[in-house]
């Protein structure tokens, strides 16, 4: 009885011992788990577009106006598959990027020419058709651990390289409102189309390349949730832009005219993460793109170079993401 009695203390004692352990050690932080350096993943990104420029040729022929030649690609529907990645080291340096492409389909092109005095003398519509877009991004930065217990918060500025494509495909044309007599004007009769949808009549194509500064921070909300903010600022943006008009033989061999500038932007980007595993995630956001320039246009037959005013893209969609951790 007493050897049971003996035993009996040395186990309460021992299991005192072990419970005031577990609590000193429930005390203290624990570790937050450890980010895997490494990221593989695809998305598919949603979005709508638009891209407008003009020109100024009055400088050379007093009878036009400024500006002379107004077009808007609106409203162009982007569906683009991407592939992207992220890799870290021991000393937090990291690289990521994505690089995706697809097609554009709908949209329209609103085509208006002025003469002296902004008398608009011809203006007209067109079907987006055919149409696609491709891109890529390349980031390198620095992490660092903004706080480390309880959310889990971090802050990584980068420098990086966007690259950009679009091209437009425009069909058919259909006669808008314009302020000249019809005796006067390329299209007779207001809603009449003058040349079928089924002819293409303009290609527009868009080269962006940028510098990216900016930062990407992450907050871990919940034990299985991360919100990710990816902001950049695009001190220079360049674009090289080729127009093909087909029913101009004036103009020359396609493309005829080629626009060049520098400018400014921005891209912006969030999301929501969810982790399914330590490896596996989920994730869902929105991204705005915008870029804006001024320079030449060059009539690549002739030499002759005009000013380029306000060439303008924007894009902004929603996507949905899939990556592996490891």
């Amino acid at each position: 009885m007493r050897k049971s009695l003996v035993c009996m203390a040395l186990l309460a004692g021992i299991a005192g011992t072990v419970s005031a352990r577990a609590q000193t050690i429930e005390g203290i932080p624990l570790p937050p788990p450890i980010e895997p350096p490494y990221e593989l993943g695809v998305r598919y990104w949603q979005s709508v577009g638009k891209t407008k420029f003009s020109d100024n040729a009055s400088e050379r022929n007093r009878t036009l106006g400024n500006p002379t030649s107004v077009l808007t690609y609106d409203d162009m529907n982007g569906y683009t598959a991407e592939f992207f990645w992220y890799a870290r080291n021991e000393s937090e340096i990291f690289a990521k990027g994505f690089a995706g492409g697809g097609w554009l389909d709908g949209g329209s092109l609103d085509d208006e020419d002025y003469a002296r005095g902004q008398i608009k003398f011809s203006d007209t519509f067109s079907k987006i058709e055919g149409s696609s877009i491709a891109y890529t991004t390349i980031d390198l930065g620095r992490r660092f651990v903004v706080r480390d217990s309880g959310p889990f918060v971090s802050v990584s500025p980068f420098v990086g390289f966007n690259y950009w494509y679009e091209q437009a495909m425009a069909h058919g044309v259909r006669c808008n409102p314009d302020d000249v007599p019809p005796s006067e004007s390329f299209c007779p009769f207001t809603g009449r189309v003058v040349i079928p949808y089924s002819q293409k009549v303009i290609r527009n194509e868009a080269n962006w390349a940028s510098i990216r500064l900016g930062a990407e921070i992450k907050v871990k909300l919940w034990d299985r949730l991360t919100l990710i903010a990816d902001a950049a600022g695009v001190p220079y943006a360049y674009v090289s832009n080729f127009d093909s008009h087909y029913l101009r033989g004036d103009l020359g061999p396609v493309p005829n005219i080629e626009d060049r500038g520098s400018g400014w932007g921005y891209q912006l980007e969030g999301a929501l993460r969810y982790d399914i595993s330590p490896e596996w995630s989920a994730g869902a956001g929105v991204r705005y793109w915008f870029a804006t320039v001024g320079g030449v246009s060059d009539f690549r037959n002739f030499d002759i170079a005009v000013p380029l005013k306000d060439f303008t893209s924007e894009r902004f969609g929603v996507f949905g993401d899939l990556s592996y951790r490891f």
